[in-house]
C-alpha cells in the first residue's frame, strides 16, 4: 500500500512543478501612439473661421489592469502647433460699411486622460475595446494679424489716411478646460505581451471638440 502512495505522489510531481511555473497574467500595460488630430475651438466669431483644424498627435499610456478585460489608463498627448483662421469686421472712417479683417491663430493642445477600458473576448490576437473618462485640456493659442489700412474711398472725399486696427502679435495665452473623453479600436497582439493598436479618441470640454484617429504599440507586463 506505501508503495502505491509514492507512486502517485511521483505522478503528481510534474503537473504540481508545470502549476507553479504558470507565468501570472500581466498587470500592467504600457503604450504610445501618435496619429491625425483634428481639433475645433468652437469660439464663434463674426464673419468667416475655419472652425477645424488639423495637425498630428503624439502619446504616451499606462494602464493597470483589474482583471482579464478591465483597466484604467492615464495617457498625456500633446499636438503639434496648428493654424487656424477667423475674421473680424471693422468700421473704416468715412466709409459706408466694414472691412474684414484676417487673424491667424496658432494652437498647440495639451491633454491629460483618465479612462476606464474594457476589452472584449478572450482570443489570443485580437481585442476589441471601448473606453470612456475625463480629459483636461491645455490650450496654448497665439494670434497674429498685420496692421490694416482701410482702401482709398471716393476721390471727391478727402479723409486722412488711417489704421482702423494695429498689428496683432500677442504672446501665446494658455485656456484650461475640462471635459470628457471616449472612443475605441483593436489591439493585435504580434506575440503573447506586444500589440499594435488602432482606433479612434474623441473628446468634448466646452467649447472644444476634437477627433483623433490613431495608430499605435504596446506591451504588456
Amino acid at each position: 500500500m506505501r508503495n502505491i502512495y509514492w507512486i502517485f505522489a511521483v505522478l503528481l510531481l510534474p503537473a504540481a512543478a508545470a502549476d507553479a511555473q504558470t507565468p501570472e497574467p500581466p498587470r500592467w500595460d504600457f503604450n504610445v501612439s501618435a496619429g491625425l488630430f483634428n481639433g475645433r475651438p468652437g469660439q464663434e466669431a463674426r464673419g468667416y473661421q475655419d472652425e477645424w483644424y488639423f495637425e498630428g498627435r503624439y502619446a504616451a499610456a499606462i494602464g493597470r489592469y483589474w482583471t482579464d478585460h478591465f483597466k484604467t489608463e492615464l495617457e498625456f498627448a500633446t499636438t503639434g502647433e496648428g493654424r487656424r483662421f477667423t475674421q473680424v469686421t471693422l468700421p473704416a472712417p468715412g466709409r459706408p460699411y466694414p472691412y474684414p479683417v484676417s487673424i491667424e491663430e496658432y494652437r498647440r493642445l495639451q491633454q491629460v486622460s483618465a479612462r476606464a477600458v474594457w476589452q472584449f473576448y478572450d482570443n489570443a490576437w485580437v481585442h476589441p475595446y471601448l473606453n470612456v473618462g475625463v480629459v483636461v485640456d491645455i490650450d496654448r493659442v497665439r494670434r497674429f494679424s498685420p496692421e490694416f489700412y482701410y482702401p482709398p474711398g471716393d476721390p471727391r472725399v478727402v479723409l486722412p489716411p488711417g489704421v482702423p486696427r494695429p498689428e496683432i502679435n500677442r504672446e501665446p495665452e494658455t485656456d484650461y478646460r475640462a471635459g470628457i473623453t471616449f472612443g475605441g479600436g483593436s489591439k493585435f497582439y504580434v506575440s503573447q505581451n506586444a500589440y499594435l493598436s488602432a482606433g479612434v479618441q474623441l473628446t468634448y470640454a466646452k467649447p472644444a471638440a476634437t477627433v483623433s484617429l490613431l495608430a499605435g504599440f504596446g506591451i504588456d507586463f
